[in-house]
């Protein structure tokens, strides 16, 4: 044992499971004693004796080294006692026995492996087969890899044929990638080197015996790393499904693209993939494999082999303080953070520090360097905690360097539970020249409240406020030659929320500004471990990247509307409305929203479709077509009771009584039908009653409509297309204006100009119920917006009749539909978005044909045009507005089979939009470097929708003179458009009277 005083060294790299005293008996007995390491003379200014000096890779777990041994590394084994001032050394070493239920993955059907290697299989679904097909049926394998857990005699030799029977399997099916790959045979590249290396003689029993446990175990995941190189895809490893990280999610979020990580670690040029993203190198050329591995868990690329980084495309500046002695002086660390500060790097990962010390008090004089404060504002520092297995009880006085913002990071276990060679961050506080001015823990609390503000990460505080937790238990990382090695430390937890990080500078590069916001977006997103909130052992919680990537809090979500020359904030605690009108999702129409973080904001684009609410979806089409059409149709068949034929040929939904004379020529009539008010899942409510009365004069020269409920019918019907579905912007195919507006007060007026001529005058209204508006909206937030902003509609029409033959009946009118705050049915939670309205103008033509022996077609046309009422509102109808059409013909039968039965067949194409674009101007960000921001008008096309065709067919017969009914109904989608709409339904119903 030797005292080495003035060097800095790094116990956070890469460390062993658990730390053991050195005259621990079991620990080091296969283990070679340390060897001495003599002080390197330098120029730089020596180190306080309490710095101490470390190595890096002393206790470097490395699995795929000779003898499996956990403790071994490819450089000195010096360490240093947690009293530093002793310089007494001592190395991390330690067992694998905390990884003994993780790492034995392979036992029966493999479910354990499943479990860790598989958590994204819906991102790599081409990985399922190849991982497990080497596999195969090996519940014998519980018995090689446990044998030494058990105190019975262990049956080497039917081990033995087991470790056979698990070779050809693995053969048979990676014999081929294997030789495409390299060339060689699957014995010669994977068999027997690892063979060897184990020293298992497939023909001797005894050698298996040698074995220890940890060394089985270590075999066979050391053999599915291997296979993996050759599977074609990306290894999965258990650190992605614990941190809430996915290649999807990278790939999604720029995979950090904007991004410079700043690597003050061992060389990593050597590293084929990590090369070539460096941008900057500097420092010396020591080479362990420990920085490309650190490196690869941010940088490695998505490329079918090995380890995948969670910011492949960033780029790398990189200074190696280690020299050849595989030691640092804090003079040398502090030369790498400038060097990779001025390469333009923002986040820096320092997987380095002092055993025995979680966050050690010289970092203080690192950052009050005048030239590594001068990035105080634009870098933010991670630190790996260390691997002494310590809780910090010593406080470090931090005075004149809380500027900087830092994170310091912990290592757990796959099952999250804090590591046992893990550094805690305790109780300590950072001083301010020994005075703690904040003992606040966030999460702790009668509320429980965060901080609301990240100035408590540049103030004196508790160590733990800034302390997270990562995955750092036999990571898979790259080795730096080429091929990929398991390591273990806070080392490589650390780039882990370094590379979260690059992530967050990625998608909102002008974060890079405002370190403690990103810092504060890391620690309040983390997922709480151990006591509820900051607690001494796991500090603020586990990484959690998904939840970085998203909104925080919605209840600070805003979004800014623009009406032309000002902006409106609007502030709403969820926007989990999903969009239904499926133009808007199809068009890719978005919007910006906003949250605070403290000095900063990041957006979300968020699908226009979750503002809008469009009024014949939703799942309504469905349920009103089958109440309406269905459910009341069973109760009312096709109507033939107290129809007048003249006026509907016998088909509607709604039933008419005959004539009722006023006296003097006048008469007056009713229809109408009752309607089951439905709500969301399928529940029927009270029955809703609507209804017409007309009244004519004597010879019917003038006739009075009036009534509530189906107006569209009242105004717009005519000879066949007389149900409230025809009627229907999304279900038919006849004046879909008249059917927005229909459903409220309706009235008409019409003139008998001669026997063949007659005008008609009309309007008819809706205003939807809070129930219709809220129908299938969750969200308590959104269905109150929705209850303040219902849709109302009114429609006029003007409509001329003529027949100039009994059997032709011709007709024209023009509709006019204002829409408050709405375009074609579809309004948004923010009220404002329409402006004042819609104006649409349409024209209707319709046509019948009597033929002989009952036979009558009939068909419909309509054109219309949509304008905007108001040009300064967000959503606007591009140049001369939106033109659509919808058309619907038909025939119908009296007499098919029987005397009185009848059939009608109708094809419809529901309103579509043939023409116009919408124009949106919201608030959005329009230098991505800077955050600025500004109006943003987004243009998009309307037109060219898939047209629909809906086919539908009903037949009626009475039976057993009028007493009984026998009723047939059938409705078809004959092209698939949305996917919540049923492509066939039909039905039958008889009826009986008493």
């Amino acid at each position: 044992m030797v005292s080495v005083k003035g060097r800095l060294g790094a116990a956070a790299l890469a460390v062993t499971v658990s730390a053991v005293a050195l005259t621990a008996p079991a620990a080091a007995q296969d283990v070679p004693a340390p060897k001495p390491l003599e002080a390197k003379t330098t120029s730089a200014r020596p180190l306080a004796s309490q710095a101490g000096t470390i190595t890096p890779t002393r206790g470097m777990i490395r699995a795929h080294m000779d003898e499996i041994s956990p403790f071994w590394s490819d450089g000195p084994q010096v360490g240093i006692d947690v009293d530093p001032e002793t310089g007494e050394l001592e190395p991390f070493w330690g067992k694998l026995e905390p990884y003994r239920g993780m790492i034995r993955a392979h036992e029966g059907e493999l479910t354990a492996l499943a479990g860790m290697i598989r958590a994204h299989e819906g991102d790599l679904e081409g990985m399922r087969g190849m991982i497990r097909a080497h596999m195969g049926e090996l519940s014998a394998t519980a018995r090689m890899i446990r044998a030494h857990d058990t105190s019975a005699v262990v049956d080497y030799a039917a081990a033995l044929s087991d470790y056979r029977a698990f070779i050809s399997q693995s053969e048979a099916f990676w014999a081929v990638p294997v030789q495409k790959e390299t060339g060689k045979s699957f014995s010669t590249v994977i068999t027997d080197p690892l063979l060897n290396k184990y020293g298992i003689d497939l023909n001797d029993a005894q050698s298996l015996a040698k074995l220890s446990g940890d060394q089985r175990e270590m075999f066979f995941l050391e053999w599915h790393d291997n296979l993996m190189q050759f599977s074609g895809a990306d290894q999965v490893d258990h650190w992605m499904k614990s941190i809430g990280w996915s290649p999807a999610l990278t790939q999604q979020q720029g995979s950090g693209t904007r991004a410079v990580i700043g690597l003050v670690d061992f060389f990593v040029a050597k590293d084929p993939d990590i090369a070539q993203k460096v941008i900057y190198s500097g420092g010396y050329t020591a080479f362990t494999g420990h920085g490309a591995g650190v490196g690869s868990l941010i940088l490695a690329s998505h490329d079918g082999k090995g380890v995948m980084g969670i910011a492949p495309n960033a780029r790398v500046a990189a200074y190696n303080p280690f020299d050849a002695t595989h030691t640092a002086s804090w003079t040398d660390v502090t030369k790498g953070i400038i060097a990779v500060n001025k390469a333009g790097a923002n986040v820096i990962n320092l997987s380095l520090g002092v055993p025995g010390h979680t966050f050690h008090s010289e970092w203080r004089n690192v950052f009050k360097t005048s030239e590594v404060n001068n990035y105080k504002d634009t870098s933010l520092y991670v630190i790996a905690a260390g691997n002494s297995g310590v809780t910090q009880t010593a406080n470090v006085n931090f005075k004149d360097a809380f500027d900087n913002t830092f994170l310091v990071v912990g290592s757990v276990s796959p099952d999250n539970v804090i590591s046992d060679f893990s550094n805690r961050p305790g109780f300590v506080c950072l001083t301010d020249d020994g005075t703690c001015k904040n003992t606040m823990r966030a999460g702790v609390g009668r509320t429980g409240d965060t901080f609301l503000k990240s100035d408590y990460l540049k103030e004196s505080g508790l160590l733990m406020n800034r302390f997270l937790v990562a995955p750092g238990e036999m990571i898979l990382v790259a080795d730096g030659e080429g091929g990929v090695t398991r390591m273990s430390g806070t080392s490589f937890a650390a780039p882990l929320v370094a590379g979260a990080i690059a992530l967050i500078h990625d998608r909102w590069p002008w974060l890079k500004k405002y370190p403690r916001d990103v810092a504060k977006i890391l620690l309040d997103s983390a997922t709480d471990l151990g006591e509820p909130g900051a607690d001494p052992v796991y500090g603020r919680g586990l990484l959690n990247i998904e939840r970085a990537q998203g909104v925080l809090d919605f209840d600070r979500l805003k979004y800014e509307l623009w009406n032309g020359s000002s902006k409106t904030d609007l502030t709403v605690s969820t926007l989990k409305t999903k969009g239904f009108q499926q133009i808007w999702s199809d068009k890719d129409m978005y919007f910006a929203a906003f949250e605070k973080i403290d000095s900063a904001e990041r957006d979300f684009l968020i699908p226009l479709s979750s503002r809008l609410f469009g009024t014949m979806r939703n799942g309504q089409y469905f349920q009103e077509f089958v109440y309406n059409h269905f459910v009341n149709w069973l109760q009312t068949g096709v109507g033939f009771t107290g129809v007048n034929p003249q006026r509907g040929f016998g088909f509607t939904d709604t039933m008419a009584t005959p004539d009722a004379n006023l006296g003097n020529g006048w008469s007056f009539s009713m229809t109408g039908r009752l309607v089951a008010e439905h709500y969301g899942g399928g529940g029927i409510g009270a029955p809703q009653l609507r209804s017409s009365v007309t009244v004519a004069a004597p010879q019917s020269r003038v006739r009075f409509t009036f009534g509530s409920g189906d107006g569209a019918v009242s105004l717009g019907g005519r000879m066949g297309l007389q149900t409230s579905s025809d009627f229907d912007p999304y279900t038919g195919g006849v004046n879909p204006l008249l059917g927005f507006a229909s459903g409220g007060a309706h009235v008409a007026s019409t003139l008998a100009v001669s026997r063949d001529f007659e005008v008609s005058f009309g309007a008819t209204s809706r205003r939807m119920s809070t129930r219709e508006m809220t129908l299938g909206i969750a969200d308590i937030d959104d269905r109150g917006l929705m209850s303040r902003n219902r849709y109302a509609a009114d429609a006029m029409t003007v409509r001329v009749d003529y027949r100039p033959a009994n059997w032709l009946g011709v007709s024209g009118s023009f509709t006019r539909l204002e829409e408050d705050r709405a375009f074609l049915g579809t309004l948004s939670l923010a009220n404002s978005d329409f402006g004042d309205g819609t104006t649409t103008d349409g024209i209707t033509v319709q046509a019948d044909l009597n033929l002989d022996e009952g036979m009558v077609v009939f068909g419909s046309a309509t054109g219309a045009r949509t304008a905007n009422r108001d040009d300064a509102a967000a959503f606007r109808m591009a140049g001369r507005g939106a033109l659509g059409s919808a058309y619907q013909i038909g025939a119908a039968k009296q007499g098919l089979l029987g005397r009185n039965d009848r059939l009608r067949m109708t094809l419809a194409q529901p309103l579509t939009i043939e023409r116009g674009a919408i124009e949106f101007t919201s608030i959005m960000v329009i230098d991505r470097e800077t955050g600025d921001k500004g109006p943003v008008t987004q243009r998009f096309d309307l037109g060219n929708q898939r047209r629909r065709a809906v086919a539908e067919v009903l037949y009626g017969t009475p039976l057993m003179g009028g007493l009984a009914e026998l009723s047939m109904f059938g409705r078809g989608e004959l092209r698939a458009v949305d996917a919540a709409v049923p492509r066939i339904m039909i039905g039958a119903q008889g009826s009986m009277r008493f």
